[in-house]
């Protein structure tokens, strides 16, 4: 069965016609389902229950990224799988997935191409995109090499965005230390690739995590290789496991 899954602003009269449109382009190509308009009453994944988890094969979500997230973070690791309809806010991973926005989405779900794609795991949480930090005296923690940005910086360890692939079994890591004195400007970030870090800080640092809002330093980043199946559009290509950087560095 598939679930279409509908964000909670989507029941604004000025989605409307968008919805519409978009159910009838699903009826077009033959891929009906149960509809749950999500609500101040109805949050996820209360919506799934209603239906029997069990019965579900295709849950589809229709909104923004972190209702997104939230399909991912629930159903990594299972038969479920996921596709998504941006719709009603800027996304940023329909891009990434080779998405269309809006009633063009119904294309990608009808092909039905579906790749298993890797999830980044910040302690016991699961995330698609990626994690931001920035500040003084960061710590960044690899398997066998340890770097110490000078001052202040900031960090992302992305798994999902444009130009990052979702599938090859390692994070993106991307450091870029600040120049400057009130006015600081970001200097040439550093980039390479791992499969986990432990991030530290002398004081709690915030870290904003796609889908969880905020969590504190220290935290530990894992990648889960082929944890959620998704549908995507036909530019993503699986290119397979490589090996990540074996980058070395103690300072920035």
């Amino acid at each position: 069965m598939y679930l279409y899954l509908y964000a909670p602003y989507l029941r604004h009269k000025k989605y409307a016609a968008q919805l519409a449109l978009l159910e009838g382009r699903i009826t077009d190509f033959g891929i009906n389902g149960k509809i749950s308009q999500l609500s101040q009453f109805l949050k996820f994944p209360a919506a799934i229950k209603e239906f029997g988890e069990k019965r579900i094969t295709t849950l589809v979500i229709v909104g923004n990224d972190d209702l997104l997230e939230s399909a991912v973070n629930a159903f990594a690791l299972s038969n479920i799988v996921v596709g998504y309809v941006p719709l009603g806010e800027t996304s940023a991973y329909a891009d990434a997935l080779a998405i269309s926005q809006g009633s063009q989405a119904a294309q990608a779900l009808a092909a039905r191409r579906i790749n298993k794609l890797d999830l980044g795991r910040v302690d016991n949480k699961l995330f698609l995109g990626a994690l931001r930090a920035q500040g003084n005296g960061l710590e960044l923690h690899f398997p066998t090499f340890s770097i110490f940005p000078k001052g202040f910086s900031a960090i992302e360890i992305v798994n999902l965005k444009n130009g990052v692939d979702a599938t090859d079994g390692a994070l993106d890591v991307i450091i870029a230390p600040f120049q400057g004195g009130m006015f600081k400007k970001p200097a040439e970030p550093t980039k390479f690739r791992a499969v986990s870090c432990r991030i530290k800080s002398a004081k709690p640092i915030s870290v904003q995590v796609g889908g969880h809002g905020i969590v504190k330093t220290p935290l530990q980043v894992d990648i889960v290789p082929k944890a959620i199946r998704m549908i995507v559009g036909r530019k993503i290509v699986a290119q397979g496991r490589r090996n990540p950087a074996s980058e070395h560095a103690r300072g920035m």
